[in-house]
């Protein structure tokens, strides 16, 4: 009797163990599964945040070019004008073609208020807008003082200010003028449209409560999208941003605005070398909106769904995979010239550098070579824009063709000009790749029915050292093309970078127009 009570309570006891491990199971299922989503959750809204970061850092970075471009124009017309008022007969001239002499096309922009010139007192002396400027005296604006106090300011980009003849809100780009033995004798001054400004902002898409802001280094809000006039010339140096900035030029946080109390994603940027800088911010609460919805709804089934976690998280899996390989395409993409299927220029400017650095740490020679069309302009207007084309290709090709070692590389520089490194070669080399490159061209001009142009080519080559930079071959390398175009075209000439000092006048002025 007791072996038969042994026996049922073994078989009421033996069914528990497969039910308990079954919960256990399902208890570890249910668990992973959580721990997916939240891994997952966590994962979607990093990324939102990230793609929300680059579509913010992408139209930062187009902002920054459009105003670098502008800025590096006017500043290019104060500095012609400048150069041209040390002209001794520059008072004495006719008054309309004073005008043409110091005021450039670059004083008709759309958004350039004016530019003037204003003698050490601060009485303007010269009006873009006008041959007889009105009486007006700017000693008293921010610009005239720090040029007036600075003698080694560069160009000054001022405070908003409001026209007193167009009643226009504008900020002041100035350089100082000095006299021959360098004292203070006026400035130049452009002023710029704040409508530039706005224009350049207003159709960016950033969502409700989304801004940019653009303020000078030392916190002066020079524009705000959306637009709020109260906000113009407020100094704002106690803002987060300041704080960010000073730790780095470019970047990016999550704040409590002190403004309007939102909270951003606030990505920023310096401006290039200039005393500006722009922040682009999204509202958090935008950037989100989706996820939160997602991580709801994921949330509330997760218990029940299981089957659909494992398809989202597999489906996840899948997105990221086709987005890598789509970034991976697009790098190969920035990375090369369409046309000729070389590397284009940011490409090169990479290898050139990290071959440059490869030669100085290894003691070995490296060689650049700038090359060209002759007269491809007039190539172009006889035969066409299509054969133009293919004459580029056909050069591409015949560089791919000629450069052999795993360490060169060849890149369409720039328009019809090429360039190709050859690290551990010499000239000597570098000339004999030039021949042999000649000879490519012309049977791949034949071969594929190409009218064959042209090839000027420049060679320069040296060991570098370590008080030396890259910029140095390239900038030989250049000169020995445009010697090379002065010389006659179609030829090869050489250039070592000691040369560059004692080489004429005519590589820095006329020879650059030889092409």
């Amino acid at each position: 009797m007791p072996h038969a009570d042994s026996r049922h309570e073994s078989a009421t006891a033996s069914p528990a163990e497969p039910v308990t491990r079954l919960i256990g199971v399902i208890f570890v299922v249910v668990l992973g599964f959580c721990v997916i989503c939240g891994y997952v959750l966590f994962d979607m809204r990093h990324s939102t945040g990230q793609r929300a970061a680059e579509v913010a850092a992408s139209l930062a970075a187009a902002i920054e070019n459009d105003v670098v471009r502008n800025v590096e124009t006017l500043d290019l017309s104060l500095q012609g004008a400048i150069d041209n008022l040390k002209h001794p007969e520059i008072d004495r001239i006719a008054p309309d073609l004073r005008q043409l002499v110091l005021f450039d096309r670059a004083a008709t922009a759309q958004h350039l208020g004016t530019i003037l010139v204003t003698d050490e007192i601060g009485n303007v002396r010269f009006d873009s807008r006008t041959m007889n400027p009105p009486p007006l005296n700017l000693a008293d604006r921010d610009y005239f003082l720090a040029h007036k106090n600075d003698p080694t300011l560069g160009m000054y980009i001022g405070r908003p200010e409001i026209g007193r003849t167009t009643a226009q809100r504008f900020i002041g780009l100035s350089r100082r003028l000095s006299s021959s033995d360098g004292s203070f004798s006026g400035v130049v001054l452009a002023s710029l449209r704040l409508s530039y400004f706005q224009q350049l902002f207003k159709n960016s898409a950033l969502g409700p409560n989304g801004n940019i802001t653009l303020a000078n280094i030392d916190s002066t809000v020079l524009m705000r999208w959306p637009y709020k006039q109260d906000l113009i010339g407020l100094n704002r140096s106690k803002a987060t941003l300041y704080k960010y900035l000073a730790l780095s030029r470019v970047g990016r946080y999550e704040a409590v605005s002190r403004t309007d109390g939102h909270r951003r994603l606030v990505v920023y940027r310096q401006i290039a070398d200039l005393p500006l800088v722009l922040s682009v911010g999204q509202s958090t609460e935008y950037i989100y909106a989706n996820w939160s919805q997602a991580a709801i709804a994921i949330g509330a089934l997760a218990a029940a769904l299981c089957a659909i976690a494992l398809w989202l998280t597999v489906y996840l899996i899948r997105e990221l995979k086709r987005r890598k390989k789509a970034e991976t395409k697009y790098v190969t993409l920035a990375l090369s010239d369409s046309l000729t299927g070389l590397g284009n220029r940011r490409h090169f400017n990479d290898v050139l550098d990290r071959e440059w650095r490869r030669c100085m740490r290894d003691d070995e020679p490296i060689a650049l070579m700038m090359l060209d069309t002759d007269l491809f302009k007039s190539y172009n207007d006889t035969y066409g824009h299509p054969a133009g084309d293919a004459l580029l290709q056909t050069i591409g090709s015949a560089i791919a063709g000629t450069i052999k070692r795993g360490s060169d590389f060849g890149a369409r520089y720039g328009g019809d000009e090429f360039a190709i490194v050859l690290s551990g070669a010499s000239t000597a080399e570098a000339e004999r790749i030039a021949e042999r490159l000649r000879l490519r061209f012309s049977e791949f001009c034949e071969q594929n029915s190409v009218v064959e142009s042209g090839l000027s080519i420049g060679i320069s080559g040296f060991r570098p050292r370590f008080d030396e930079h890259s910029s140095e071959l390239l900038r030989a390398a250049d000169h020995a093309l445009y010697r090379a175009k002065n010389l006659g075209r179609n030829r090869t000439e050489v250039l070592s970078v000691n040369l560059i000092d004692l080489a004429p006048a005519l590589l820095r002025s006329n020879l650059y127009h030889a092409a």
